[in-house]
């Protein structure tokens, strides 16, 4: 069954139907029935109390799509990292050992001799890029941003998580006030079942007044049972939202519904929207993304410029045979310190020609950089329509809620008017069930009324960008 802020609960009562002791009996088994589950569940000293607060950091602890969007800005901000390492000069350290067998001939003694020798060099070298053609610059540029809008994009998930949690929050204690008015309704009817029992018994009432009477209870007693399942329904969507264990019993709890809590406010449309387009932080992570492409552009344009690079080594190294010209071996040491040197050098690469992948690069990043621009200004426009839809939906909720107020009124009037009536005697029992069903489904569609016009103003907060994740649902009504 959908929620209740985004589908009517059925609100009016079914009409009676012939086999009236029948129908009571069912529902009489099923209240049993349900009488026995509810005992078979936990006690209230095991359920879990969940106050919105704390079902709001679960849900952001638990929810994936968070998880995932945290998994990116980590991403990003390595990307960063790697960028920045690009302004920093390599280096390096190099060492080899190696043995060369092999006959030699002696120009001292003019024979061939059959010898090993063994060479080691030890060395390091530096290099670092000077220029570029300011692409390391524009590659940092455009990581930087990236990582921006990768952030903005973990906000706004965990904002979607909190709306999340509202929505349902509010669905739940607008199902737990519809029980509350059909139970109540059940307790009325169930007295007048008794007041027309004893007019019958008097005989100023015909039996089939009785009988019309205990089809009426039986038929409240459904729609107490069909709201009670709604409320389980939402309590089930809420606890699949945060996660939590299905085997267990949860409360979740919050301060009651204070008397501002449906009031209403005035808003500006055109202030709400410029709000919006600073505060969204969507269009945020749009501008951000529009800002990587257009530096993507000079990075791919930085293929045409030189680069500019200067490198340095410097090693040494040591051969079993010796220095040069010398005929017996010389220390370790010795050959280590006087063969050692090093040296500099200054590249300079300039680019010709490359098939004209340049160009595609280029022109490939220019594409990009449109489409990033035209989807901020779909974004914008996306927004804009957000917000005035939730403008138009509070709007019409007020107007809803003052519409249910007045017909609550004139129902509560029209049926105590009536059961006078029916207890003077001209009034029938059809006419009492009437205005009875009004009255119900009046008191119902109030509560319905109240609720948007609270969930229509967090709708408002959620489409300008404004929501606190912090307290969204301070004024909102407590859940059982």
């Amino acid at each position: 069954m959908p929620s209740p802020l985004h589908a009517q609960s059925s609100a009016l009562l079914s009409p009676a139907r012939p086999a009236v002791l029948v129908a009571a009996l069912v529902a009489a088994l099923v209240l049993g029935a349900a009488g026995q589950a509810s005992r078979a569940q936990p006690g209230l000293q095991d359920t879990t109390r969940i106050a919105f607060g704390e079902a709001v950091r679960i849900a952001l602890d638990q929810n994936t799509d968070i998880k995932r969007a945290q998994a990116a800005a980590r991403q990003s901000n390595v990307q960063v990292r790697s960028e920045w390492m690009d302004f920093l000069p390599d280096a390096s350290l190099r060492s080899s050992v190696s043995r060369r067998y092999g006959r030699n001939f002696s120009q001292v003694t003019g024979d061939f001799t059959t010898r090993s020798t063994d060479f080691f060099n030890l060395g390091g070298n530096s290099s670092i890029t000077l220029f570029n053609g300011f692409e390391n610059a524009a590659s940092l540029t455009q990581a930087q941003t990236q990582a921006d809008a990768d952030r903005m994009s973990l906000k706004q998930s965990r904002r979607d998580v909190v709306f999340t949690v509202v929505d349902q929050f509010i669905a739940l204690a607008e199902s737990r006030e519809l029980v509350r008015v059909r139970r109540e309704e059940l307790d009325t009817r169930r007295r007048q079942l008794q007041q027309i029992q004893a007019f019958v018994e008097a005989g100023s009432r015909p039996v089939s007044d009785l009988y019309t009477q205990q089809a009426d209870v039986a038929d409240a007693e459904q729609q107490l049972l069909q709201a009670e399942r709604e409320r389980e329904l939402n309590r089930t969507r809420l606890i699949q939202t945060l996660q939590l264990n299905p085997r267990k019993a949860y409360a979740f709890q919050q301060p009651g519904l204070r008397a501002d809590s449906a009031r209403v406010e005035t808003y500006d449309l055109a202030a709400l929207i410029d709000r919006a387009f600073d505060q969204r932080l969507d269009l945020q992570v749009a501008r951000a993304e529009r800002g990587a492409a257009e530096t993507g552009i000079r990075a791919a344009r930085s293929s045409y410029y030189p680069s500019v690079s200067i490198s340095g080594n410097y090693g040494t190294d040591w051969t079993s045979r010796g220095l040069p010209g010398e005929a017996t071996d010389e220390s370790f040491g010795n050959q280590l310190d006087v063969n050692r040197g090093g040296s500099v050098s200054l590249s300079l690469n300039i680019p010709l020609f490359s098939n004209l992948n340049r160009s595609a690069q280029v022109e490939r990043a220019q594409v990009q950089a449109q489409n990033a621009r035209y989807a901020l200004q779909d974004q914008r426009q996306q927004v804009a329509l957000q917000v005035r839809q939730a403008y138009l939906d509070y709007r019409n909720a007020v107007k809803q809620l003052d519409a249910a107020a007045k017909r609550l009124r004139a129902a509560r009037q029209s049926r105590d008017a009536t059961l006078e009536r029916y207890n003077l005697g001209s009034a029938s029992i059809v006419e009492l069930q009437n205005a009875r069903r009004d009255f119900v489904s009046a008191a119902s569609d109030q509560v319905q009324a109240q609720y948007q016009v609270l969930f229509q103003r967090k709708r408002i907060d959620y489409r300008v960008g404004t929501l606190d994740p912090d307290a969204p649902l301070a004024d909102a009504p407590t859940v059982r």
